[in-house]
């Protein structure tokens, strides 16, 4: 009896045997985009007011998905400030072509929390921004998973934190998700762009490329600007392409 109580420990000293412990116990914390999936409408949350609400009843218009928890002391802060910065920038209007919900993946966390995190973000906002626009939930956590899985959003609790990717998505107003936005910094024109793409319901690939092409982010001024020497360098180019061609065609009709 004594020696197959030895068998593990003598396992668990094999050379490599630990290292493959330690991948096994790695938490999963990543992110990948599931462009084009649904979110599952039926789940259900608790909002800042402490109402039982699904996904259905909130999401019937371009949606702004930013999972965080409110209790972080470090860079869900930075997302959620930065983002009351970035809204009033948007050119759309908040609550009637789009609204925001941050969810806390954290199943701990309280109506309290998230009363006291709404209060916090839409004063930083210092701008005329309706209440309804922004909201707040937190939830069990078969439900969390549920949605954060179906996002590819893979986080791990560690000690009394939280690894996570630090995203948001952007869902259609039937929660398919067309855009992710990756980083703590949201940027006005992806997120206005990311939303006129979830009004028509499609993934804007194209679209941002060009916009990525004729506009260049200015850090001192915090916005885009257009590129007027690359935009119209491009269309002399072509120009002289079309002109070039002309010429090359023109002289082939007149030797016939």
């Amino acid at each position: 009896m004594r020696m197959l109580l030895l068998i593990p420990l003598l396992l668990l000293c094999q050379p490599g045997y630990s290292g493959a412990l330690e991948k096994a116990q790695t938490p999963r914390v990543e992110l990948i985009e599931q462009l084009g999936e649904k979110l599952p409408l039926e789940l259900s949350f608790t909002d800042s007011k402490g109402q039982q609400v699904q996904l259905g009843q909130l999401i019937d218009k371009p949606t702004l998905i930013v999972p965080v928890y409110y209790d972080c002391r470090n860079v869900c802060n930075f997302v959620l400030g930065g983002l009351a910065q970035v809204l009033p920038e948007v050119k759309l209007k908040a609550g009637q072509d789009f609204q925001v919900i941050t969810l806390s993946f954290d199943p701990e966390e309280t109506v309290e929390l998230a009363k006291h995190s709404k209060k916090t973000y839409l004063t930083a906002i210092q701008a005329p921004f309706p209440e309804n626009a922004w909201h707040f939930l937190t939830g069990k956590q078969e439900n969390i998973l549920r949605l954060t899985n179906t996002a590819g959003y893979y986080f791990a609790k560690q000690g009394e934190d939280f690894l996570h990717p630090v995203a948001a998505f952007v869902v259609s107003s039937d929660g398919t998700i067309v855009r992710y936005l990756i980083g703590q910094r949201f940027m006005p024109l992806d997120l206005t762009m990311a939303l006129y793409e979830a009004s028509e319901g499609r993934i804007g690939t194209p679209i941002r490329k060009a916009l990525e092409f004729c506009f260049s982010y200015d850090p001192e001024g915090r916005r885009y600007v257009f590129n007027l020497l690359r935009v119209s360098g491009t269309v002399i180019l072509l120009t002289l392409g079309s002109f070039l061609l002309f010429l090359i065609l023109s002289g082939r009709k007149k030797k016939q």
